[in-house]
């Protein structure tokens, strides 16, 4: 998840273009959704987006960052709105459930009402999936890289099993367009462990701000999700008005009925299973300590979503899929 004064603390060298940056599977492909869920409302657009596309299979949620219980609470209350309280859930170990952005929406909705059992330990969580996998599992992660790298550390042979797509990074530019590359709040939030991710030798692509950062419903895009009786699109509009009164740093005067806000993390469960909205080039990444992501050639290769093609493609498929299953 970005957002743009929260994470707003936000090269030399010839690229290679991918020709096929992440092959589009055949048939659903096993994913972990890992994700700091509850902060910016982006998460919850991109978990009901992910639930409704046939290319993913969803094995397992892991939420990222304190207040674990609340993210759980909101998880788990989504995931019964989708009709998928077979999901299993990893949260935070600290036990806490402080009201968040979100918590007007989720209400008094209990983790105990949730069917499965909900585990504190989401990187045992990710180790036991991804060896028990007879498929390479694709972890998407659209918050801060932590729990990911510590199931690296704990277990570096899910690497071979395993590959990593996610909205981390500024590369060529920062939050706003043509401006310089920004310190970008996932990987501000862990850089190291984000240098681990990079240096597990797994497939590893990320969607920068140089693209997810510019992808925003516009007016009409919203005013056909507003109209729509689909249960998922009731939630990302019920969602983002629950949320826009919590997030200090959105403008007072943000007006979701003219667009959206940011939705960073939805570009990176797209590119789980198609990039063909988007330009892809193989560049040497470095994490520095400040949570600098730079081009350099001493750095690990990593598919980048640099440029893009056809964002309207993508906004269109996102309202398709939030609204085409109406009450």
């Amino acid at each position: 998840m970005t957002r743009i004064n929260r994470r707003g603390l936000m090269a030399g060298g010839a690229a290679l273009v991918a020709t096929s940056a992440i092959a589009a599977p055949k048939k659903p492909i096993p994913v972990i959704f890992h994700a700091d869920i509850g902060d910016d409302v982006d998460d919850t657009w991109a978990l009901l987006f992910l639930l409704r596309r046939p290319e993913i299979d969803l094995k397992l949620i892991v939420t990222e960052g304190k207040n674990a219980v609340y993210r759980g609470r909101l998880t788990a209350k989504l995931l019964t709105l989708a009709g998928r309280r077979d999901v299993p859930i990893a949260i935070g170990p600290d036990g806490q459930d402080a009201p968040g952005n979100q918590s007007d929406w989720v209400g008094d909705f209990k983790l105990s009402d949730y069917p499965l059992m909900v585990t504190t330990d989401g990187a045992k969580a990710m180790i036991d999936l991804i060896t028990a996998s007879h498929e390479r599992v694709t972890i998407i992660t659209t918050g801060p890289a932590t729990t990911t790298a510590e199931a690296l550390r704990r277990a570096p042979a899910i690497a071979k099993k395993a590959r990593f797509v996610a909205m981390e990074g500024s590369v060529r530019e920062g939050y706003t367009a043509g401006t310089a590359p920004d310190v970008e709040y996932n990987v501000k939030c862990d850089p190291a462990s984000l240098a681990t991710v990079f240096a597990a030798g797994w497939p590893c692509a990320i969607t920068p701000v140089d693209t997810c950062g510019r992808f925003v419903l516009d007016a009409g895009d919203m005013q056909t999700l507003r109209a729509s009786t689909d249960p998922f699109a009731r939630a990302v509009i019920a969602n983002s008005e629950a949320w826009l009164p919590k997030a200090p740093w959105m403008a007072k005067d943000f007006d979701l009925s003219q667009h959206s806000s940011t939705l960073f993390d939805v570009v990176a469960v797209v590119m789980a299973y198609d990039t063909s909205d988007l330009v892809m080039e193989t560049l040497r990444l470095s994490v520095r300590p400040d949570g600098m992501t730079v081009i350099d050639p001493a750095g690990r290769p990593v598919q980048v979503a640099t440029r893009w093609k056809d964002m309207a493609a993508m906004r269109k498929s996102l309202v398709q899929t939030l609204t085409e299953k109406p009450a």
